[in-house]
């Protein structure tokens, strides 16, 4: 954290300077959808020949989720962006390709700290386009007690990865938009210790937690 913390105030301390100031802010809100966390193998034994081998997957259920920026402009294209999300949902575990099944032991906190670099692809006009990228951060707290088919334990994780994103913005006036933006969030897994724990047919994977949201951005 105090790593990307300094990257956070190095890059907005660089752009500071800059002639093309231009700072803005964005509350936004919608679905949070998670992606896999772990993927268990199960292969049980019918009689004398074995079953089919069934899948279970350990993820967490679609929940509205907040997200806040701040954003500094450093060119008319290009601009520098700090956003945090926040979501809470429950942990989620599904067999193959049904629908996950809440788990009321189980409940995942999940606060996303992003620092992409923005690409306006029209600076100006009414529509405005862009795409960004860049690292982020994660922290991951579950509550609960252990499952039978996948373990979970409530404890914090704090995991690296990466942002990629698009978005448009409707400019109502100059210091006002409706925005709606799709983010991508890809980190390492906060189950990776299931990797040695011994359970036989466990997979950990790196999610993709897409975020789709909607809301308003005002120019300071």
């Amino acid at each position: 954290m105090r790593k990307f913390l300094t990257i956070t105030v190095a890059l907005l301390g660089f752009t500071l300077p800059a002639a093309a100031q231009d700072w803005s802010v964005g509350v936004g809100t919608g679905p949070f959808v998670f992606g896999d966390f772990v993927e268990r193998t199960l292969r049980p034994v019918a009689g004398d020949e074995p079953a089919e081998p069934i899948t279970l997957t350990l993820s967490a259920a679609t929940r509205a989720g907040l997200a806040v920026d701040i954003e500094h402009g450093f060119a008319e294209r290009w601009a520098v962006r700090l956003e945090g999300t926040f979501t809470r949902a429950p942990l989620s575990i599904k067999q193959g390709d049904d629908d996950g099944v809440d788990l009321d032991s189980g409940d995942l906190d999940v606060t996303t700290f992003t620092l992409p670099i923005v690409f306006r692809i029209n600076p100006n006009g009414t529509f405005r386009f862009h795409v960004l990228g860049g690292p982020a951060y994660a922290i991951y707290k579950t509550k609960g007690e252990s499952q039978a088919s996948v373990p979970v334990t409530g404890r914090t994780r704090n995991e690296w990865g990466a942002v990629a994103g698009i978005g448009a913005s409707w400019w109502l006036s100059d210091r006002f938009a409706i925005e709606g933006a799709v983010s991508d969030i890809v980190t390492t897994s906060p189950f990776e210790e299931l990797d040695d724990s011994g359970v036989p047919g466990i997979d950990v994977k790196k999610p993709h937690n897409v975020h789709t949201t909607i809301g308003v951005r005002w120019r300071l």
